[in-house]
């Protein structure tokens, strides 16, 4: 009876206590807590959500520079004409500033690239100024309040998570369509890369479309997410190619393998085409694009199961090898006896002599963060391995008759 009366009371406190637990809260930690703890897991997915904030901040600034250069195209005060045929913009130089030295700054990566790092930009005092360059006065109150919640966004970062990263940022993709009224083909990127230079997470941002459209991603944490402008019509066929002339290389490719030549615009542009199912591929031989342009967008396209790389080693056994994304004096992609020197890749511009083919065998005459390697990017709808079959076969037909020209 002692026993069965110890049972018996031993049984129903195990049933209060079961009891108890059934009524309890599911966890003491606040909802907006538990949320920041599961963010801290994937710490990629908060840095590409607190960049995508970041464009959201700085696109009103862009979009009323982009009316007034629009408006002033060829005489505007906002713009000048850079020597290598890209125009340089005030939007360019401060959007770069406040994200390098405002968003990203105190130590929390390891090295940050920007397109113009050379700029001179004042924004604490006015009259603002971006090198020689004066900021109209009507830009200031917007300038400042930008400035304002990209200071306020930056206390979001984790100060340790991302001490081995570097970032490419490219402030607007598409200089000379933001200068000429096609703003459109616009773009901001953003790439996080490892220790090794790979690129791990990123944005590619439209900030003059309405909507904006956009996508950011991170393959290693199966994390994607944005707003696409999708194809009405997917043309998985189509290759993109640039504005400018379409080399012997590339056009016999695309005659061989029986696909079509989709014209277009700005580099992070053509990614997010490829993302959006308005081309299949997107292929060069020769150069005029730097690693800024393919960080975010490496990032992006990967995230999304699509794949970007360097030419030569695709073209040998379609090995898909990265362009290497570090912070460095010299370019670490140069291919001794393969690169030729162009007026966009030379460190030196005295160096390049119009209409004479120079093969560079010193790393030193080129620009560090130029792409010489060429590209090839699929879109996530061409991963099947007879397209990349496909596309191989159609380049080793003709390359030597037609070999690529690395620039």
């Amino acid at each position: 009876n002692n026993i069965n009366m110890q049972f018996r009371s031993i049984y129903s406190l195990v049933v209060i206590a079961l009891s108890t637990d059934a009524f309890a809260p599911m966890s003491t930690v606040p909802r907006s807590s538990r949320f920041a703890l599961q963010a801290s897991d994937k710490p990629l997915t908060e840095l590409c959500e607190i960049t995508k904030e970041a464009c959201d901040i700085v696109s009103p600034l862009l979009r009323e520079m982009y009316s007034q250069i629009k408006i002033g195209t060829g005489t505007s005060d906002t713009a000048l004409f850079k020597s290598d045929a890209t125009f340089f913009t005030i939007a360019d130089g401060i959007v770069q500033h406040m994200f390098i030295e405002y968003l990203f700054a105190g130590n929390k990566f390891h090295e940050i690239v920007g397109e113009e790092d050379d700029s001179v930009v004042n924004i604490l005092e006015t009259p603002y100024t971006v090198d020689s360059l004066v900021v109209p006065e009507e830009f200031e109150d917007l300038i400042t309040t930008t400035l304002k919640n990209i200071k306020a966004l930056a206390s979001r970062i984790d100060q340790t998570a991302y001490s081995d990263m570097t970032i490419f940022v490219d402030p607007i993709d598409g200089t000379r369509e933001f200068a000429t009224g096609k703003g459109d083909k616009v773009t901001i990127l953003v790439g996080y890369n490892d220790a090794e230079g790979i690129p791990a997470a990123g944005i590619i941002y439209r900030p003059l479309t309405e909507p904006a459209y956009w996508a950011s991603g991170s393959k290693r944490e199966e994390f994607t997410d944005g707003v696409l402008d999708m194809a009405e019509e997917p043309n998985p066929k189509g290759v993109l190619i640039t504005d400018g002339k379409v080399s012997p290389f590339i056009k016999s490719t695309i005659e061989n393998s029986g696909m079509n030549m989709v014209p277009s615009l700005a580099s992070g542009n053509r990614v997010l085409m490829l993302v959006e199912g308005k081309a299949g591929a997107y292929i060069r031989d020769t150069g005029g694009f730097c690693k800024w342009d393919t960080s975010g967008p490496q990032a992006v396209l990967e995230a999304y199961g699509g794949v970007m790389a360097k030419l030569p080693e695709f073209l040998e056994n379609k090995d898909m090898v990265s362009y290497t994304h570090l912070k460095s004096p010299l370019n670490l992609d140069f291919c001794k006896r393969s690169v030729g020197l162009t007026l966009s890749n030379a460190r030196d511009k005295k160096m390049f002599i119009p209409g004479l083919d120079s093969i560079v065998t010193d790393v030193h005459l080129v620009k560090e963060y130029n792409c010489v390697q060429g590209l090839v990017a699929l879109a996530p709808t061409k991963m099947e391995e007879f397209y990349r079959n496909a596309i191989h076969s159609a380049m080793n037909n003709i390359k030597k008759d037609s070999p690529p020209m690395y620039t």
